[in-house]
């Protein structure tokens, strides 16, 4: 072989290489664009079934059932009763799947943890709430159990007080009781 080919030789294995080097570089570009991607379809998509929830909770028949039945109250009729466990049955789904996209690294730590506190301080603090959870929690995959039942511990630790009454001890003491 004479040098000219051995030269041509070597130009190509560099081309080769630098042709692996920036597909590789590629490659790695579009996987973590491909990750951002799945992360931000997992917050939507949860911030979805938020929206959902909410306008659901949002009819005064369903949010009542479900105010009354959170409380605990055991004058629930059969068919406010059915409801209630639905509802409950949602909720934990809803929870369920937003804690495993978190701990498949779909959402991020900030998310998650705001996620958290509202569900152990607005959900899970709730005794029919619990209750319910203690009926349907050998549905769910003992992970989530652990997650559930660390709200209801981190819930019943913290203020039991109803939403309203922190949120008008929190107003300037000069709009409270403002005639209208």
């Amino acid at each position: 072989m004479d040098l000219s080919a051995v030269g041509i030789m070597e130009i190509a294995e560099l081309v080769g290489a630098v042709a692996l080097v920036a597909s590789l570089i590629f490659i790695g570009v579009e996987l973590r664009q491909s990750a951002t991607t799945s992360r931000a379809a997992a917050l939507q998509a949860n911030m979805m079934f938020w929206k959902d929830f909410f306008a659901l909770m949002a009819d005064p028949e369903t949010g009542r059932t479900y105010a009354r039945g959170a409380e605990g109250r055991t004058d629930l009729t059969g068919e406010e009763f059915g409801r209630f466990y639905f509802i409950c049955r949602t909720i934990f789904m809803g929870c369920e799947n937003q804690h495993y996209q978190f701990t498949h690294g779909l959402i991020d730590d900030d998310a998650y943890r705001g996620y958290a506190a509202s569900i152990a301080e607005q959900i899970a603090a709730r005794p029919g709430v619990q209750a319910m959870w203690s009926i349907q929690r050998h549905i769910y995959g003992a992970e989530f159990q652990r997650f559930w039942d660390a709200q209801i511990a981190k819930g019943m630790a913290g203020s039991n007080r109803p939403t309203m009454d922190r949120w008008r001890s929190a107003l300037p003491e000069h709009s409270r009781d403002v005639p209208q």
